[in-house]
Formats: structure tokens, C-alpha cells, sequence
């Protein structure tokens, strides 16, 4: 049995989560014990990685494709990436005028992302976690968004033809 904080949003989603991933949340005082009544035991690691998603402040939805073992969840800490004194900067930038950037970055990988203080999650498919943690890296260093954009354009324009099974010099 793991043991988490307990936040409204698990409270308010218990009976999905405990459908979904197969468990059973008990609640305690400012804790959940989260209990798997599935048959591999690894409905417990599952579900903490949707819930840390959830307490990061993903949509349900995209933290429950944590069950798919396609898709992961990628972090980074800005702290590590850039001085302190540039954070706040960096943070409008990835975020972009009124989250116009967040969502492009979003929408051009195929991707979940989400911001929390200065820590920075990606979910999606492993190979789209790499594009979008790439993009905002790029951000990051300083790249302009118009090189950005045309990056993720570009993995994107190559994962659809990869998908389809060809590409353009295969004509």
C-alpha cells in the first residue's frame, strides 16, 4: 500500500481514479492509501504517476495515458537550466501571451504540458515528450519562437509521414 498527500482534486476524482487504474484510495487525515486490487501489483506505480500528474495540475484525462505504457512524464526543472534571476523571464516565454506558445508547443508534439513553480511537465508518447522537452529547451537557451514553431512543425510533418510509412525521398 503507497501512501500520498491528499488533495481535493484526488477527493473530487476518486471513484474515476479507483475505476480506471484499479485501486482503492482510502482517505486518512492529510494522506490516501492507495491499494491495488488488480492482479499485477503495478496498478500502485501506475496510479501514483497519474495522481502526480494530477497534483501538477493535468486534466484527468491526459494524466490517466500515464496507464499506457507508450506514454511517460518528463520534468524539467528550470533552476537547472537557467539563473535564477532569468526564471520569471523564461517562464513568459514558454508560456507565451495569454499561453499562445504553451499551446502551440502542446499542439505541434502532441503533447501535455503543464507548469507548477519552476518545474515544467511534458506527458505524451516517449517520442513526443523528446520533440516538446527539445522545443522548450530551445526556449530556454533563447531561440526565437519562430525557429521554435518551425522545429516542431518540421518533427511533426516527420512523425505523420513516419506513421504512414513513408517519406518524401522514398518518391
Amino acid at each position: 500500500m503507497e501512501r500520498i498527500v491528499s488533495t481535493p482534486r484526488i477527493k473530487k476524482f476518486k471513484r474515476r481514479l479507483e475505476k480506471a487504474l484499479s485501486i482503492k484510495i482510502h482517505f486518512l487525515e492529510d494522506t490516501a492509501e492507495i491499494e491495488s486490487i488488480g492482479e499485477s501489483g503495478i496498478e500502485e506505480y501506475t496510479a501514483l504517476s497519474v495522481i502526480e500528474a494530477m497534483n501538477f495540475g493535468f486534466d484527468l484525462n491526459i494524466a490517466l495515458q500515464l496507464k499506457n505504457e507508450d506514454y511517460m512524464m518528463e520534468k524539467l526543472n528550470l533552476r537547472k537550466h537557467v539563473r535564477s534571476s532569468r526564471i520569471s523571464t523564461i517562464r513568459g516565454r514558454i508560456i507565451g501571451l495569454g499561453g499562445k506558445t504553451k499551446r502551440i508547443i502542446a499542439d505541434l508534439s502532441d503533447c501535455g504540458i503543464a507548469l507548477k513553480d519552476n518545474i515544467i511537465a511534458i506527458i505524451g508518447k516517449t517520442d513526443d515528450v523528446k520533440v516538446a522537452s527539445r522545443a522548450v529547451t530551445l526556449l530556454m537557451q533563447g531561440s526565437p519562437h519562430s525557429s521554435v514553431y518551425a522545429f516542431l512543425e518540421k518533427n511533426r510533418k516527420i512523425r505523420k509521414e513516419d506513421d504512414m510509412g513513408f517519406r518524401n525521398e522514398d518518391f
